[in-house]
């Protein structure tokens, strides 16, 4: 009498085991990519919403906004006192800012600018038309880089290279 059994052999878990961990060490890189690209990607939001804000506040309180960037990080200001400011009290009080850890830094190119590129201040101005200057805005952090390039018309961003490390 011959019983057969349901069972699997230790030969067939231990190849199903291989297959997993083979599976497992080819998948984790690419979803570690995938986190990285998320990352990176966020970072561009978080810049590209700052930079909305500015444009938005240009429009709404009529006044020219400055968006800056500095080894600290990014932030937007007011650049010219209200018309009904008196000269003493400003009214420059940074709203929003992003902070940048050392392994980070943001590089502002102004293509329409006259100056070189090493004299060229690290400030972007939105006009109380909404419309602000071409830009090219560079990122570097720990996850990879990308580049934004921004339309002068309408002060929209979009990524226009990003690499993953």
């Amino acid at each position: 009498m011959s019983r057969n059994r349901a069972a699997f052999t230790l030969l067939e878990l231990m190849l199903a085991i291989a297959i997993t961990i083979v599976v497992m060490l080819v998948a984790i890189p690419s979803v570690r990519g995938l986190v990285a690209e998320r990352r990176l990607r966020d970072t561009f939001e978080k810049f590209d919403a700052l930079a909305r804000k500015a444009q938005l506040h240009a429009v709404t309180q009529q006044r020219t906004w400055a968006l800056r960037i500095d080894e600290g990080g990014v932030a937007i200001s007011a650049d010219e006192p209200l018309p009904e400011e008196h000269s003493g009290s400003e009214d420059n009080a940074t709203p929003e800012q992003i902070s940048s850890s050392k392994d980070e830094s943001y590089t502002l190119l102004r293509p329409a600018s006259l100056l070189l590129p090493k004299d060229t201040p690290s400030k972007w101005t939105f006009w109380r038309s909404g419309t602000c200057e071409p830009a090219i805005v560079n990122y570097t952090g720990p996850d990879g880089t990308w580049a934004a390039q921004y339309n002068p018309l309408t002060g929209h961003g979009e990524i226009t290279d990003q690499q993953v490390r």
